[in-house]
């Protein structure tokens, strides 16, 4: 902190009897602890800068005054709490600059799980939590969130310069200080103990020493004489620990000397998969000796493999030795760039004044991002099984839901676009959109989330979120307000004069936000809205990408072609990604919450948007992956979706005085020739003057023909799109016989809705029972609702 720009005091505020000091019953212990904590401070330039408030001893002070405390707590920017170890005073929690630093992640947690008062009350009195359990909230970690502290993983620092040496320990052994038996401190967790004591986690690696050509050696305390002679006797080497630990100098040159360190973590830690990680690691590693250490989860947010090793056996323990010794140089170099890149001082105390509101005035470098970055893989899918509802991969599923949460650089300050995301689960797309949020916009920006009453799983993955990045917001509300009222309530806590309302089942590549920023320079457009693979409107475009990857290319090579292109009038907006200046909300107002839970009030906003006297654009160059419906589409599967478009609607043209009209569409020259020749395969095949159902999609194009009586299908009760796809096989099946009734004789599925027959195949089977009359599928397939067709025994009925 002092090379960050501050002013440091170290001081000490406890009851407890520093008997560590006492060699006699009558020894003043608070003396002698008074002077070492002195000579530490002289040493390290804090000089008078430091304060032993014994409390046992009715407050009496060493070093500073309590006159001299009580100013310098009212004056501090900041109060650290180191490990938690001191019980706050009044005079800490006063100043609401009061940081919680844990050092030993799962007691103080789980005791906030459990709903223990006294722990609850302790950390109520800090204003920022931080904590050394690096996979803390992460999908892995078995340790409860310790909802509503939002802890943030932060590694221990080490200042580089102290550690550095030209020492080649080429015999020296791997070593590690610690404590052998401490029976004390276990917990309990659905019905199981989870012990605090490291002696039973270095038991499972016993016969280590015979596995490995480098001596291992313990410098320990909290040991019996049997300890010593079991560890002996499988060729472990013991030393007292104590001493080592008491010297500075003792402790850094034992560490200096070492080949590396080996070391195991708590049980807690281990199987609750915390993410723990030891100052005393991270010192190894600035002295740049490898650390081989039992697997806690760290390595989701620590580089593993070169330096750094996660072990979770003895053959893994024996593997990682074993790789040690066959490059030893080039891992010591590693080590030391694991704590350079990661642990240094700045990197990661700069990151900790980042999030609680302060500057570093030396910072050298921001943080490096994790090993798990924001950005998803270039391979990943994003072709859905299944859209009614969503279905995505089981590998596209695995892959977002498994990652670890991840925490990028925070712009700067304060923001100049506000992204406000409604957020009702639908777990795997919120991360997507998120994540790629974060990873590919490039400018000023915060990140407004709503979560409509998500599931618990979805919560804790919204609250970390936040927790590690702090550009990202998370307003919580018990119960589904709606679309509209949550884009509001958003909207309302923006600090952006740039406003974009984006959804939770969208992913956004590079240039995405400044590409919607540029027609919003010119006053007369109030609503601009990119192109997108799937909206149903006038902003859709033909892709041809499966994977993240390809879906990057692709808006890369448009951007690229369009660049210049002049945005285009459009008749709605989708409000999957809109974006709006500040001044044009105040002329318009917010969006209309009678409309539910969701649908037409993108339809009734770009109304308004124009009764105000502002155009409504899509820009031409940008492009944003839209999943589509995949909140509404759980509506379809439970039969309720229907019911919510008919009342929206009604709702809508009730309001405006007008009939509801279906988006129009963008027409491109192959969709266009499709159109011709769905058309004349129509003529070509079926008799003047039938009735025939199109699979339209609500494009009225494909139902304009004079010699035909055509058909949306499905329909609304007045011959209109229905402005949906059935919700499943049944109900698709229910719609085509209510038609055939009606008359309908023949039934089109154009090249474009042919993933119809795979995504129902109870309505496919049903179709099987009926001629074709035409089978071109570069064009259309066309059913004779009017010739059955003899189908194998029972099909009909299985469908």
């Amino acid at each position: 902190f002092e090379r960050l720009g501050y002013e440091v005091y170290y001081v000490e505020a406890h009851a407890r009897t520093p008997s560590m000091f006492m060699e006699h019953e009558h020894d003043d212990g608070s003396e002698r602890a008074a002077r070492y904590i002195a000579a530490v401070a002289e040493r390290f330039g804090l000089g008078d800068r430091w304060a032993f408030q014994a409390l046992h001893e009715e407050g009496r002070c060493f070093g500073m005054s309590s006159e001299q405390l009580d100013r310098l707590y009212r004056d501090a920017a900041l109060i650290v709490n180191m490990h938690g170890g001191t019980l706050p005073l009044p005079e800490h929690a006063a100043t609401d600059r009061l940081v919680y630093l844990g050092t030993d992640p799962v007691e103080v947690e789980l005791e906030v799980h459990q709903g223990d008062r006294e722990a609850i009350e302790f950390l109520d009195q800090h204003v920022a939590f931080f904590t050394w359990g690096l996979n803390y909230g992460n999908p892995d970690c078995v340790l409860p969130w310790a909802r509503p502290f939002s802890f943030v993983p932060s590694p221990p620092p080490v200042v580089l310069d102290f550690w550095d040496n030209d020492f080649v320990p080429d015999a020296g052994p791997f070593t590690t200080i610690g404590n052998w038996r401490q029976p004390y401190r276990d917990v309990r967790f659905e019905g199981r103990l989870y012990r605090w004591s490291k002696h039973q986690e270095f038991l499972k690696i016993l016969d280590l020493p015979a596995r490995v050509s480098t001596p291992i050696e313990l410098a320990l305390s909290s040991y019996e004489d049997h300890d010593r002679l079991l560890l002996e006797e499988h060729g472990w080497r013991i030393r007292p620990g104590y001493e080592l630990s008491r010297d500075l100098d003792s402790y850094r040159d034992y560490i200096v000397r070492s080949a590396g360190e080996l070391s195991v973590a708590k049980e807690q830690n281990v199987h609750l998969r915390s993410g723990w990680f030891s100052e005393r690691s991270a010192m190894y590693l600035a002295a740049g000796r490898p650390v081989v250490l039992q697997d806690t989860g760290f390595g989701n947010a620590l580089p593993t493999g070169e330096g750094l090793f996660a072990f979770r056996d003895l053959e893994g323990a024996a593997e990682a030795i074993a790789a040690v010794e066959a490059d030893p140089s080039r891992h010591r170099q590693a080590a030391r760039d694991v704590a350079r890149e990661y642990l240094s001082h700045d990197v990661v105390l700069g990151d900790l004044l980042d999030h609680v509101g302060l500057q570093a005035s030396k910072r050298s470098r921001t943080p490096r991002s994790s090993p798990a970055p924001a950005r998803l893989a270039p391979d990943l899918s994003l072709q859905p099984l299944s859209r009614r509802p969503l279905k995505l991969p089981e590998e596209t599923m695995e892959h977002v839901l498994g990652r670890p949460v991840p925490a990028v650089t925070a712009p700067p300050s304060p923001p100049v676009s506000s992204v406000v995301m409604p957020v009702l689960d639908n777990l795997a797309c919120t991360r997507m959109a998120l994540e790629s949020l974060l990873a590919n916009t490039h400018a000023r920006f915060e990140v407004i989330v709503v979560d409509n009453g998500s599931s618990e799983q979805t919560r804790q993955y919204l609250e970390v979120l936040a927790s590690r990045n702090r550009h990202v917001c998370v307003l919580r509300n018990e119960r589904n307000r709606g679309f509209a009222a949550a884009c509001n309530q958003g909207l309302a806590a923006a600090k952006g004069d740039l406003l974009v309302l984006l959804n939770n089942d969208t992913i956004v590549p590079p240039g995405w936000l400044l590409g919607l920023a540029g027609p919003l320079a010119v006053q007369a457009i109030g609503l601009v809205g990119p192109t997108t693979n799937r909206c149903g409107g006038a902003a859709e475009v033909r892709t041809s990408y499966d994977s993240y990857g390809e879906m990057l290319e692709f808006a890369a090579e448009r951007r690229e072609a369009m660049e210049g292109e002049p945005p285009i009038n459009i008749a709605v907006a989708e409000m999957f990604c809109a974006a709006l200046r500040r001044d044009v909300l105040d002329a318009v107002g917010p969006l209309d919450e009678r409309f539910e839970i969701g649908m037409f009030e993108d339809d009734d906003y770009v109304r308004r948007v124009r009764d105000a006297g502002f155009k409504v654009v899509c820009a031409e160059d940008v492009f944003v992956h839209h999943f589509g419906e995949a909140s509404l589409g759980l509506l379809a599967a439970e039969g309720r979706y229907g019911e919510l478009f008919h009342a929206n609607r009604q709702r809508f043209e009730e309001k405006w005085g007008v009939a509801w009209e279906s988006h129009d569409r963008r027409r491109d020259p192959e969709y266009t020739a499709l159109t011709h020749r769905v058309k004349a395969a129509v003529r070509r095949h079926l008799p003047e003057g039938s009735t025939v159902l199109v699979v339209s999609k609500g494009d009225d194009a494909l139902v304009e023909l004079d010699d035909h009586e055509v058909w949306h299908f499905p329909q609304l009760d007045d011959g209109t799109y229905a402005g949906r796809h059935p919700a499943d096989d049944d109900e698709a099946i229910a719609e085509l016989e209510r038609l055939r009734e009606r008359g309908a004789e023949y039934l089109v599925v154009p090249e474009t809705s042919l993933w119809w027959l795979d995504h129902y195949g109870g309505f496919r089977r049903h179709l099987e029972g009926y001629r074709l009359a035409s089978d071109d599928p570069a064009t259309a397939i066309i059913y004779d609702l009017g010739q059955p067709v003899e189908a194998p025994a029972g099909l009909r009925d299985s469908a």
